[in-house]
């Protein structure tokens, strides 16, 4: 979950067809008069020890935030959410869909001298594919990864993909030495193997503490205006220093003391942090879609339709959504895919579903699956996120009102993950977040459930497969629209709300608007 939180992803190329999306600046820009200045130390606040910079395996968001400074991808997104060729020189896709080639820029070295191969690519992407979930969504279409010759990644399937976009959103598609990736343990890549070819490299690692890169003086830039985390780099901070302090509470203290220079601070920190004339905010353009996943399992009366319709009536997703208590960062949300602002993902099908609300009429529903009166509603969530218990403290008032028993249980996440998966009939509700903006479908909670809760799958597959083979944007609508009303129709979550995260940082920070905690172009007032 919190790998996906920060993708970014707000369009993406499907089919071989490039769609375009908006992304949201910040919302107060440093002052950039003058030239960028060579030197110095940036301060980074990462909530915990990512513990390696394996971004397949590590779902940490610190070894997200990390690794996007160390590791380079053959495409990643530019600032309008657009693949780019990286350490690609070009790509290209056969007639028949089935086909991808990339050929890799020519020169290119590790941070430790090592010449970047096509076998150090292809050994990457399988790497990703075998032990990361994003790459889940492919593997069933996958025939082979495979690098033909020193300059060539070939990537072949079994049936049509959006293989670009999701190599491109994918933060565990960086490329890592071959050798780095056969020393993987049973927990993936180490942090002493944590050698990439991007602007910086790992100077140092105290565990609990910091981590600390340097400038990579064997980084070569790839042609191209520096957008998003594509295109040229400059590394003009000599050492980027990430202080790992878990205290939330100490996060707004440490910016305006000047212990740390960028920082995420809480949603509640927000008014403050505006206030504040010494800092500046920078808005992500990407979001989260918070949700109540509903169990189908016969274990839950949520395996009745009747039930789950009833849900969606009772549940006020705009008294949710205002709970939050940060306009500027949450938007309303209509379904399984994103707001408006992806356009390659949004559809506005079967939305007035979502926009229903009849608590008279949720009860009437309720009886009709069967509901007992004294049968209880068991909801679940992490204590590691407390909107998602906002949110369940709002339903469980709702359903109170119409004589529904429900209690909430808040677990550690992986303690939550551990229920749902090896006692799927022990809970009913579960409140969770997902990336708003993934890049294809299936990899979206909200189209494809959660595993082990006995969503219908294998009737939403033809749609997916529909989607992946489209070739003009009125077949990808199509399938998009077709999607939506299948997850409307059987509501595996009952989306709540849109909301995005934001970056607070320093003054003397120059050249940064929040982009993904991207700091390749930042430099340090003098």
């Amino acid at each position: 979950m919190q790998s996906r939180r920060f993708t970014g992803i707000a369009a993406f190329v499907a089919a071989g067809l490039v769609l375009t999306a908006c992304a949201t600046p910040a919302t107060k820009s440093a002052d950039e008069a003058g030239p960028p200045v060579r030197g110095g130390n940036l301060t980074v606040r990462l909530a915990q020890d990512p513990g390696s910079l394996d971004t397949v395996r590590n779902t940490n968001a610190g070894t997200t935030y990390v690794g996007h400074e160390v590791f380079e991808q053959l495409v990643t997104i530019d600032a309008g959410y657009q693949p780019q060729p990286v350490l690609a020189e070009s790509y290209k896709k056969s007639d028949d869909g089935l086909g991808f080639t990339f050929t890799l820029r020519k020169g290119i070295v590790f941070s430790d001298g090592t010449p970047l191969r096509a076998a150090d690519a292809a050994a990457s992407l399988r790497y990703w594919v075998e032990n990361g979930s994003y790459a889940g969504s492919l593997k069933p279409v996958l025939k082979e990864i495979s690098a033909p010759d020193e300059q060539t990644v070939q990537v072949d399937l079994t049936a049509p993909f959006n293989l670009v976009a999701l190599v491109a959103t994918s933060h565990g598609t960086g490329i890592r030495k071959e050798a780095d990736i056969k020393a993987a343990g049973p927990t993936g890549i180490g942090r002493d193997n944590a050698i990439g070819t991007g602007p910086y490299k790992v100077k140092s690692w105290t565990p609990g503490q910091e981590i600390v890169l340097e400038r990579n003086d064997k980084y070569q830039a790839p042609p191209g205006k520096s957008s998003g985390y594509a295109g040229a780099k400059n590394a003009y901070l000599d050492t980027i220093t990430y202080k790992i302090v878990a205290d939330s509470d100490a996060v707004l203290n440490g910016l305006q003391t000047g212990l740390f220079d960028v920082a995420e601070p809480s949603h509640d920190q927000y008014d403050q942090v505006k206030r504040d004339s010494t800092l500046k905010i920078g808005v992500e353009g990407a979001a989260n879609i918070q949700y109540v996943a509903l169990n189908h399992n016969a274990g839950s009366i949520f395996s009745k339709p009747e039930a789950r319709e009833a849900m969606n009536l009772i549940v006020d997703k705009k008294a949710v959504m205002a709970s939050q208590g940060v306009p500027d960062l949450v938007s309303a949300s209509n379904g399984a895919f994103a707001a408006q602002s992806n356009k390659a993902m949004y559809s506005d099908a079967a939305k007035s579903q979502w926009d229903q609300s009849d608590p008279q009429r949720a009860k009437e529903l309720f009886a009709a699956a069967g509901l007992k009166p004294d049968q209880t509603v068991r909801m679940i969530t992490t204590d590691e996120f407390p909107q998602f218990k906002d949110a369940l403290v709002i339903i469980q008032d709702a359903l109170k009102k119409i004589g529904v028993n429900a209690t909430i249980d808040s677990y550690d996440f992986a303690t939550l993950m551990g229920r749902k998966n090896t006692q799927p009939d022990s809970w009913d509700v579960l409140a969770l977040m997902d990336d708003a903006n993934p890049p294809v479908p299936s990899y979206s909670d909200n189209v494809q459930g959660l595993d082990n809760m006995g969503y219908p799958r294998d009737k939403l597959a033809p749609l997916l497969t529909k989607y992946n083979a489209a070739r003009t944007p009125e077949e990808q609508k199509a399938a998009i629209d077709d999607i939506q009303k299948f997850t409307a129709a059987n509501l595996p979550t009952i989306t709540l709300y849109s909301a995005k995260s934001y970056v607070a940082f320093s003054a003397k920070v120059r050249g940064y608007d929040g982009w993904g905690m991207e700091f390749a172009d930042v430099w340090l007032a003098r």
